[in-house]
């Protein structure tokens, strides 16, 4: 009979814990915490925590035994295995979606400097001009980590642009001192969000690392397109029923108005319509209007003088019918019979 596998009470109670943290919560994410100093990760922790994130660290193996725990109760949970890796891993919990999550961890990194050994994921360049040191011995330091540095009247210099690393390259014992010397920092810590579970579904990574701005772009694209289309086919929601109405009563109004249908919405309109047909029969009247017409006809030429000049020339064929209306003389009688029909 094989004996029972002994297994400490500390670890049974660990992974009782864990599960309830990831029965508990809304969203829970795989974290990797890979690097990061006990300094730093208390001063992130109390970051998330004040974004509503929670972080539970504990060993890998039993981590993913309370996922598997928790997975009886909670289904789908059991996805967030699927992104452990042979790392520093911890649980978070959390309200908010997975892409917020993620963007919230990525602000929350910072630089820290070169111990040696790390890979530079960028080109680590050294601008020419003074450093803060005086002239002594640290200039061997920097020397022999490949810097072109020198002496200048009593201080430190870098002679010209250096790379000090290329991007892909190993990070170097003599480098890194020398980096942090100069307080260049080329390491970016913080953690990464390997996966998370929403409940429903398992995003990983990949997913979840979206350019916002763009995304943002889109939405605002689509939904400006979608507002177009429903609103030129007619389609009723309440997105679009305003707008659609507010067309509707201008269309209604311009026809009213065009047909002198008299209403509450179109009698001011229509007066002053024909307070301008008015004042263009009486302006052919010569001395046959009143002194109230007349000053009326003076106030009406002083607005048109003052308005700008149209910056487009009348086409010839315009100007010909303009000189052959000015040409043509009003009879009197057509006169007296325009005003008989305004005046009655």
């Amino acid at each position: 009979m094989k004996p029972e596998a002994f297994v400490a009470d500390w670890k049974r109670s660990e992974v009782s814990d864990i599960q309830k943290f990831v029965e508990g919560a809304n969203v829970v994410g795989l974290v990797d915490v890979t690097g990061i100093g006990a300094k730093s990760m208390l001063t992130m922790r109390a970051s998330l925590r004040e974004m509503g994130v929670k972080l539970r660290m504990s060993r890998n193996r039993l981590l993913k035994l309370a996922i598997f725990e928790a997975s009886k109760n909670k289904k789908g949970i059991d996805q967030v295995v699927d992104a452990f890796a042979p790392r520093q891993l911890a649980l978070l919990s959390s309200d908010e979606s997975p892409f917020k999550i993620f963007q919230m961890l990525l602000e929350s990194q910072t630089m820290a400097p070169a111990k040696g050994g790390e890979i530079a994921s960028y080109n680590i360049v050294l601008d020419k001009g003074p450093t803060a040191f005086p002239a002594g011995p640290i200039v061997g330091d920097f020397q022999n980590a490949g810097f072109p540095a020198a002496i200048e009247k009593g201080k430190i210099v870098i002679r010209k642009k250096h790379t000090a690393v290329a991007e892909g390259e190993v990070i170097s014992a003599e480098v890194a001192a020398a980096l942090d010397k100069l307080e260049i920092y080329p390491i970016t810590v913080g953690m990464q969000l390997l996966g998370a579970f929403d409940g429903e579904t398992f995003y990983l990574s990949d997913v979840l690392d979206i350019d916002m701005d763009e995304f943002r772009s889109m939405i605002q694209s689509a939904t400006a397109q979608s507002f177009n289309l429903a609103f030129n086919t007619r389609y009723f929601t309440g997105s679009v029923m305003q707008p659609l109405l507010s067309k509707a009563y201008s269309d209604a109004l311009a026809v009213a108005v065009s047909t002198a249908y008299p209403s509450e919405s179109t009698i001011k309109a229509l007066l002053s319509k024909a307070h301008g047909a008015m004042l263009g029969v009486a302006g052919h009247a010569g001395e046959g209007v009143d002194d109230e017409l007349k000053e009326m006809l003076g106030s009406a030429a002083s607005a048109a003088a003052a308005a700008p000049e149209p910056v487009e020339e009348a086409s010839s064929s315009d100007k010909e019918d303009e000189d052959d209306e000015e040409e043509e003389e009003v009879s009197e009688e057509d006169t007296a019979a325009g005003l008989g029909a305004l005046f009655g």
